[in-house]
């Protein structure tokens, strides 16, 4: 999960200070928290509608004050969780959150079959080609809320990567309460090499219906392609 992390003085959001209003008053402790949420916690992406508006406003400050606490990427104790759970809102708290990484697959694919493979860049009699996925999933409880895939098509002749083609990504199951906001641009280095590093991220954002999008997760992929015809990858959120 994806949140913007406080780098100064760390917020206690059982004793904030009051703060001074524009117009001279002092600053309410829920009129804080709210800015909080405003600024770090609510989609500054998908606006909200009216109503969820007036939802958000309407929530109970202890509830706001636990939302607040996962903006600034703080643990939950025991009380903030259960006050979450309690207004019906447990799947927003971090702790019910389980992320599954499925270990790389690498298949192998006919030369002569493959869309990568090229006379003019490889030695045909050495070369072998190759299909390699990974996915990240993220469960709430024993329920997916979404699962996002890489595959990449790529070739090696034993000593250099020297092709690299339909690398992409895929969407699983996305739970209707969750949006899929795209994946960013690849970022891999060119290919003739021993190695190639191909990376990718995407933008899910957590969106229940009566209060609009909140959370954003931002998982990612990188493999890691040899000229020896192996590959690793690494994977986060």
């Amino acid at each position: 999960m994806t949140f913007v992390a406080v780098a100064a003085a760390a917020l206690c959001l059982t004793a904030v200070p009051p703060a001074t209003a524009s117009n001279g008053k002092s600053e309410s402790h829920e009129a804080q928290v709210d800015k909080i949420l405003a600024s770090k916690y609510w989609s500054q992406t998908t606006p909200a509608t009216e109503v969820q508006k007036a939802n958000r406003k309407a929530l109970p400050v202890d509830v706001k004050e636990a939302l607040a606490a996962i903006a600034l990427d703080e643990t939950l104790n025991d009380e903030q969780s259960a006050v979450l759970s309690a207004a019906g809102l447990a799947e927003l708290d971090p702790k019910n959150t389980t992320w599954k990484f499925s270990e790389a697959e690498t298949v192998a694919v006919p030369v002569e079959k493959s869309p990568v493979a090229s006379p003019l860049t490889m030695n045909l009699m050495a070369a072998q080609c190759w299909i390699t996925t990974a996915e990240v999933q993220k469960w709430s409880f024993a329920t997916q809320s979404f699962g996002w895939k890489r595959q990449v098509d790529w070739c090696a002749d034993g000593s250099r990567v020297t092709s690299r083609h339909r690398d992409f990504p895929s969407v699983g199951y996305v739970d209707f309460t969750y949006h899929y906001r795209g994946a960013d641009g690849i970022q891999a280095n060119p290919v003739g090499g021993w190695q190639v590093r191909t990376y990718q991220s995407a933008t899910f954002e957590q969106c229940p219906t009566h209060l609009g999008c909140t959370n954003t997760y931002r998982p990612w992929i990188e493999f890691q392609l040899y000229g020896n015809n192996t590959a690793t990858h690494t994977k986060g959120v």
